[in-house]
Parts: C-alpha cells; structure tokens; sequence
C-alpha cells in the first residue's frame, strides 16, 4: 500500500502537494515545526480566520468544501507543505520566478478563477503564491530526479523527493491537532483525546480548529 502521503503527490503529479510529517515534540505554543522554523497556533489561527473570510467574500460555503481532514488541519498541512519544500529548494538551489507562479494560475484560466480553487481545499489566498511556488520547486525536484511523461517514472521522482524532503526538512506537528499516520493522514489520538483540528471542533472552541485538502481534493494545477 502507498504511503499517505506518497498517494497525495501521485494524485497531485500536475502541481498539487507531497504531504509529509515526523514524530517528536514540539514546544509549547507550537503548532509544528518545519526544519527550523516554527508556525505558532496562533499564526495557524490567524491563516483560518483568513481563509474563512475568504470564503465568504468568494461566497463558497464552508460546509460544502470537500476536505479530509477538518478545517484547521487543512490549512496546517498546506501551510508546513509549502514551508518544507521552499526550504529544500533553497538547500537545492531550485528557484522561482514570479512569472512561472503567475503562469500557473493563467493556465487554470486565470488568478480569479484559480483563486477559487485554491479557496476550494483549504489555501488562504494569503498563501497562495508561496504554495504555488512551493508546488513548482516540488516539480522541478521531481523533474531532476527522473519524472518523466509516464506514471511510473513520475511515482517514483515523487517518492525520491517526499523521502528527500522528510529527512532534510522534517516536520513535526503538536498532537493537540490529531496524530499523522503515513498511510491516512490526520487520525484521532486517543493518549491526547480529541484534537483541536478534529472535523466539528469550532475555530472558537479551540484555537487553530479547522483543516487539511486530502489526495483527491487539492488543487490541479498544470
């Protein structure tokens, strides 16, 4: 069986995402640690208050959104996903031009319609530039690593460098936001009871509560 997040880069071969985490404790305040860098639940709760308002300025329902995980979760997975593959370009030396981010949103027929999009699984439009950036550094690995028009050779380039990315930019996430299995994702931890990002916690309720885009539900992107 595929790993979880493995199945997420295949499903996302175009421009979607590689979800990818590690164990181990993170400090108090925190709501994972990408290598080095630290998101604090409190960024995290500001990036879901943003994309909630995002939302309704877009007028897409939040109840209709079509995600894996709960809202809170979502949005800290986009958020490390973007942080961990920037970090391993620029370990790598890969860059991106404002103009390849921008031709992306052109080639899904524009900025106001890739907005939604984005919106769509779990991306405040605050962060949509860095993730489509971190999208493109993703391919560009995966690119040097052998991907080529087949299924095959794409799997295996992804799998090269979700490993990569793993082992030189881990990520740690706080278990107050569900424990990470590689094969599913976002699952209850029963040592911590429910997690602060579990689907019908209310961003109110406990900081940082709301979601993660799954496999079939991210951004196409060509």
């Amino acid at each position: 069986m595929k790993s979880y997040r493995v199945r997420v880069a295949v499903a996302l071969a175009a421009a979607g995402i590689a979800v990818t985490a590690c164990g181990g404790p993170v400090q108090a305040g925190s709501a994972a640690i990408v290598g080095n860098e630290r998101i604090t639940s409190s960024q995290l709760n500001d990036e879901v208050r943003e994309l909630r308002a995002d939302l309704a300025a877009n007028k897409i329902p939040e109840n209709q959104l079509q995600l894996s995980f709960s809202l809170p979760q979502t949005v800290l997975l986009n958020m490390t996903t973007s942080r961990q593959f920037q970090e391993l370009g620029r370990r790598k030396g890969v860059t991106v031009t404002d103009r390849e981010v921008d031709d992306v949103a052109v080639a899904q027929g524009g900025w106001d319609q890739f907005n939604k999009v984005l919106l769509a699984n779990g991306i405040p439009l605050d962060e949509s530039r860095d993730f489509i950036r971190a999208v493109i550094v993703r391919n560009k690995l995966a690119q040097q690593s052998g991907a080529g028009q087949d299924q095959a050779s794409q799997q295996a380039a992804l799998q090269k460098i979700v490993e990569e990315a793993d082992s030189a930019v881990p990520v740690k996430y706080s278990p107050r936001y569900g424990k990470f299995d590689p094969q599913q994702g976002f699952v209850a931890d029963d040592r911590f009871g429910a997690s602060a990002g579990a689907p019908g916690a209310g961003a109110e309720g406990a900081p940082g509560a709301e979601g993660a885009p799954g496999a079939e539900g991210a951004p196409q992107a060509g």
